[in-house]
């Protein structure tokens, strides 16, 4: 009968009458529907529009450059795996070889000053670094853009190579012969430093390695930076840099370079050495240069040789989102990504089509993945080696994905991953924005105004692309800082139907499995479903609450009656063996195992009692509701046709 009426009432909007209904909703963004703007009476239409609400983040500054106006030529050679390597011998006076970091960084240098003087319409040809072995966002990316006609390919040094100049497009006119000096062997910061100046200066890195060989050529040193510390480019160049955005370089990397020097953004190493803080460390410096940000600011990149901790924690405290990503040619990914974004929504389920009398029956799983706020992974790897598992559907896996900056990083690629999501799989918004603790974020600021502001972007996010699920990390999940966050969160999406929330340490399921409960404006109560268990791999054998699939599925078979709503996480770098019917709860974690992800989680569901049905993460919530507040569900459900 209701579905009739709701026909009822298209057909006299259609004729110019008014609506048969009272809308139930208050909020008048809540549900703009097919996009009209007005409000939807079908549960399946609560989502909003694309539209610019302020929530972008991603710097971009090649803007919407028409790709038709490119001529485009790749940059060889650093698919190597040592282009980070600064011992790579060099070449003569007369002749250089594209090796190790020091070409490396020359090559990042002359992407990102080339990119950006094709974006202000200076240049036409375009500069892509085809490093990535074919990985999906690359391949993504190039069908975009159609750069493989029209690559003129040159192997060699195209800034010195006789045969590129008439062919260039002028840019080496336009960007002149200046280079920045550094002698990464000796300094390992002078890098990082180089990568700041180049956009300052508009000058490409060089090494002492090469030297000779470019001043041959008629470049000019603008900057030397070989003796410099990251400290002395904080001190030179901070007023010269985009402090909307910040990279984290790793000494001895290049990675990201090109987007720094692209975006003007300042670059900074954790560690002066690299992989150790045994050379000591820049961590007040970082404080310093968070503090300097705007607020809820990306920061790109990632510190290896210490606990993430020791960066995401200032990172959060700052009120600021840690971004993992490593990666060529994001300006190239990200290009004009405020207009390309589109209505791919993510696949829900109707609340309503579930039968909920089974609650009182059956036990009730939920796996899902590890690791979703990686945005480089979104790019590299997760698609072909996990997304798409056959067994995906089997056991209803879930997928954090950190859908916030991968529609602004890698909009294509963003697009892949809606296409393909399972017809059984929930899509679950990872931590919102990037990589922070929910514990700590804006603790050394004003945190309620950061947590708004943030809440508010993140829910534009989840929306405009139907994303009901958020998941959240803390250091304890339950406290109350942590649950003031969650709260934020509830305040700024009405469309938000539940939080799945991870302990970062010792043990993703820190919280045992524990049902939080914040209150949203509306007035319902959002579950906030702690994690039970996690498949994990562990060198050293099975823990309390992590271990391999057997392990895990005895011990949930072991769960009391009323503990009948787990959250278990599948941790994404483990790898485990069929062991068939074993009962021995290590034998899975022999080394050489591949099953991972899905393919894990089948492994634990096969080995459950009978009561026990897995189902999607949305599922799982909705059935927590209907348990734990039924009339407020009930009133829910009716509300729509």
């Amino acid at each position: 009968m209701k579905k009739i009426l709701y026909l009822l009432a298209l057909c006299a909007a259609a004729a110019g009458c008014d609506r048969l209904y009272d809308s139930p909703m208050d909020d008048d963004r809540f549900g703009a529907g097919a996009g009209d703007g007005t409000t939807a009476s079908l549960y399946m239409d609560q989502w909003d529009a694309p539209a610019d609400e302020g929530q972008f983040w991603h710097p971009d500054a090649m803007g919407a450059m028409p790709a038709a106006q490119c001529a485009n030529y790749g940059l060889f050679g650093l698919s190597s795996p040592d282009r980070n390597n600064p011992d790579e011998p060099g070449g003569s006076a007369t002749d250089v070889s594209g090796s190790g970091l020091q070409y490396h960084l020359l090559s990042q240098s002359f992407a990102g000053l080339c990119n950006r003087a094709l974006a202000a319409g200076e240049v036409t040809t375009a500069v892509w670094m085809d490093a990535a072995d074919g990985a999906d966002a690359y391949k993504e990316c190039m069908k975009l853009f159609a750069l493989s006609p029209t690559w003129i390919v040159h192997t060699g040094n195209p800034m010195t190579n006789a045969g590129f100049l008439p062919i260039d497009g002028g840019v080496m006119d336009r960007l002149g012969r200046k280079y920045v000096l550094t002698d990464v062997c000796a300094n390992p910061e002078s890098g990082v430093v180089a990568v700041v100046a180049s956009h300052v200066y508009g000058a490409f890195i060089v090494d002492k390695r090469d030297r000779a060989f470019y001043d041959g050529k008629g470049f000019e040193m603008v900057y030397d930076a070989s003796e410099k510390t990251t400290a002395d480019a904080w001190r030179e160049f901070r007023d010269r840099c985009d402090n909307r955005a910040l990279v984290v370089m790793p000494v001895h990397t290049g990675e990201l370079a090109d987007f720094a020097i692209a975006n003007n953004l300042f670059a900074i190493n954790l560690n002066k050495c690299y992989d150790t803080p045994s050379g000591g460390q820049n961590t007040e410096l970082f404080k310093e240069v968070l503090a300097w940000l705007a607020p809820n600011s990306p920061v790109y990149g990632w510190e290896p040789g210490v606990g993430e901790d020791e960066f995401v924690v200032p990172v959060s405290r700052s009120g600021n989102m840690m971004v993992a990503l490593g990666e060529f040619n994001v300006p190239f990914f990200s290009k004009g990504y405020r207009s390309r974004q589109r209505q791919n929504l993510a696949r829900v389920v109707n609340p309503q089509d579930i039968d909920y009398s089974t609650n009182a029956s059956k036990r009730f799983v939920s796996y899902y993945l590890s690791d979703g706020p990686h945005a480089g992974w979104m790019l590299n790897g997760f698609v072909e080696n996990y997304y798409t598992d056959p067994k995906v559907d089997e056991v209803h896996m879930n997928f954090g994905i950190t859908a916030s900056n991968i529609c602004q990083i890698a909009p294509a690629q963003f697009d892949k991953i809606m296409s393909l999501q399972g017809r059984n799989t929930t899509l679950i918004e990872s931590f919102g924005g990037g990589y922070w603790y929910s514990d700590d974020f804006g603790a050394d600021g004003d945190r309620g105004t950061l947590l708004k502001s943030l809440a508010a972007k993140v829910a534009s996010h989840m929306r405009q692309h139907r994303i009901k699920i958020l998941e959240q990390i803390a250091h304890d999940p339950a406290s109350p800082a942590a649950m003031e966050t969650y709260q934020a969160f509830v305040d700024a999406n009405d469309q938000l139907e539940g939080i799945v929330a991870i302990q970062y340490a010792p043990s993703y399921a820190g919280g045992a499995g524990e049902i939080l409960w914040v209150t949203n404006k509306r007035g319902y109560d959002i579950p906030v479903v702690t994690v039970r268990y996690s498949i994990w791999n562990f060198p050293d054998g099975n823990r309390q609450r992590d271990g391999s699939p057997a392990y895990v599925a005895r011990r949930l078979n072991e769960e009391p009656a009323d503990s009948k709503f787990s959250a278990v996480i599948v941790h994404a770098w483990s790898a485990f063996t069929d062991t068939d019917a074993s009962t021995d709860e290590t034998a899975e974690c022999a080394p050489g195992g591949t099953l991972r992800g899905a393919s894990a989680a089948a492994l634990c569901n096969r080995r459950l009692a009978a009561d026990y049905e897995d189902v999607s993460m949305q599922e799982l919530i909705w059935r927590i509701r209907m348990e734990y507040r039924p009339e407020q569900t009930e009133r829910y459900l009716n509300e729509y046709f």
